[in-house]
């Protein structure tokens, strides 16, 4: 099972039809913004949205399918 009360949250909301779930949105944009040494930043930053405004929009926004 979950480690912790919040994996086990993210999944618990996940299984719903009307919820989204996303871990950490803007760890790309805070990545690049911070002299961070993180194993995995380059792929980070390289997979995920770095523009905080497109994350926001992304958050607000329909729900995807």
């Amino acid at each position: 099972g979950p480690r912790n009360i919040s994996t086990a949250m993210m999944r618990s909301w996940g299984n719903r039809p009307d919820t989204f779930v996303v871990d950490e949105p803007l760890y790309a944009y805070y990545l690049t913004q911070r002299r961070v040494d993180h194993p995995g930043r380059d792929e980070v930053i390289r997979h995920h949205e770095t523009d905080w405004r497109r994350v926001i929009e992304g958050l607000v926004g329909p729900i995807p399918e």
